[in-house]
């Protein structure tokens, strides 16, 4: 394997400060596809410390590959993965003598080892986003002692699942509270006076009559209309709600309303930017799929029973649709039949570790609560919410990376948190969809 690593040498030099290893998520992101991300980080951090992104083995410039170009990314994101798809991608290594066992969040924290140790280095602070601290989690269990402090943004773990009971409970906590922060302002409430019970009626009549939408095939096939019921659309607005453009999602919610109850005729280019944005395709052609397969059949679903956790969420309907979650894990892990890891992978790292957690109230991916129960298991970590941002408030809030960046400086001191008190929550756009 060949492994890809750039270090963003700090502005002044020598550095004042250990350098900051970036780890990124998904499983699937690449570090090489943060360049533009850390380039924007704050000057403290910039200046003071070396910046080092890393391409996990599989992604980015890191070779072989495991990006699955030839897979439609509609069905990633709306479901229909065959086993065509999944050996498609993954049996050319398989015949080029690669064990996919070999591509793990365990490997790939030995390869940070093997890193830091040819940069010379005894020591370096760890940024790691999402599933990105599922690494540094595993970082910290093989080589503690020289990581001196770890900023958690939007942190999962080890034994995190899309299908957990606490990530659909945040999934509703979160349609409902779209609409009280709705309500609660009075252009938004004037304007959507109907969203508190929208959701439920959407559900009942999109599972009657189904969106159909033309969408072209990316991956070279003929274009095709693709059919949009309520398990489809609850996805996208979970995403969107949790990761994406919060602010428009009273619109958007009232536009379905419409729609469905045909107060308002269907514009085919409004569903298509709704259901098909620019950003899912973006982040699609940059994650490397074939990764995130293997790392959630062997760590993710050894772990759990997909029947068993489907059945314990059907209260949370029509908000979740829990047959539509995970569903090309359904479809990937018989086919690749790979050896679950050691259960070694989700015992407890280092407790003693100076960790800051940084976590929005509107995250659909990663529950806010789990924060609070990962800080209850290190001893020297602080949490700190933001009450209006979802999924990697980072990127979204320069108060969020100014605390980061006095944390990392000042891991043992204290993190003054004023800033981020101050965050409200979404100014929601009051403007109607095809008014």
């Amino acid at each position: 394997m060949r492994l890809f690593a750039m270090v963003l040498p700090s502005l002044v030099q020598p550095p004042q400060r250990d350098p900051l290893l970036v780890l990124s998520g998904g499983p699937g992101q690449a570090g090489s596809d943060s360049v533009a991300f850390a380039a924007t980080m704050p000057a403290r951090l910039r200046e003071r410390h070396d910046l080092i992104l890393f391409d996990q083995r599989g992604t980015g410039l890191s070779q072989p590959s495991l990006r699955c170009p030839a897979i439609d990314p509609m069905r990633f994101w709306y479901g229909g993965l065959t086993a065509q798809d999944v050996r498609g991608c993954l049996d050319p290594l398989r015949t080029a003598g690669y064990r996919l066992e070999a591509f793990d969040t365990r490997q790939s924290a030995f390869d940070l080892i093997a890193l830091r140790r040819a940069l010379g280095l005894e020591r370096w602070s760890v940024l790691a986003t999402s599933y990105g601290a599922v690494l540094a989690h595993t970082l910290a269990q093989l080589d503690g002692d020289a990581v001196q402090s770890q900023v958690l943004n939007s942190p999962s773990t080890p034994t995190a699942s899309w299908l957990d009971p606490e990530r659909f409970s945040a999934i509703e906590r979160v349609f409902r509270l779209v609409a009280d922060d709705c309500a609660a302002q009075p252009d938004c409430a004037r304007a959507f006076p109907r969203l508190r019970g929208a959701v439920p009626h959407i559900a009942k009549a999109l599972d009657e009559t189904p969106l159909l939408v033309h969408a072209r095939d990316r991956s070279g096939g003929p274009d095709q209309v693709r059919r949009f019921a309520w398990p489809e659309v609850a996805g996208a607005l979970t995403f969107r709600l949790g990761a994406g453009d919060r602010a428009a999602v009273p619109a958007i919610i009232d536009y379905l309303d419409r729609v469905s109850s045909g107060r308002q005729k269907a514009d085919e280019r409004v569903l298509a930017d709704i259901l098909m944005p620019p950003q899912y395709w973006q982040m699609f052609d940059t994650l490397a799929y074939g990764l995130n397969l293997v790392i959630g059949c062997r760590e993710t679903r050894s772990h759990i029973d997909p029947a068993s956790a489907r059945a314990a969420a059907a209260g949370h309907y029509p908000y979740v649709v829990p047959d539509a979650v995970e569903v090309d894990y359904d479809v990937a892990c018989p086919t690749l039949e790979l050896e679950p890891v050691d259960k070694a992978f989700y015992q407890p790292a280092r407790p003693d570790i100076p960790t800051l957690i940084l976590t929005g109230s509107y995250d659909t991916l990663v529950p806010t609560d789990s924060a609070d129960v990962m800080a209850g298991r290190l001893r020297a970590a602080r949490v700190v919410r933001f009450r209006g941002l979802g999924h990697d408030v980072l990127a979204s809030s320069p108060c969020a990376a100014a605390l980061a960046a006095h944390f990392i400086d000042d891991p043992t001191g204290e993190v003054p948190q004023t800033c981020a008190e101050r965050f409200l929550p979404p100014s929601f756009t009051v403007t109607q969809i095809g008014r």
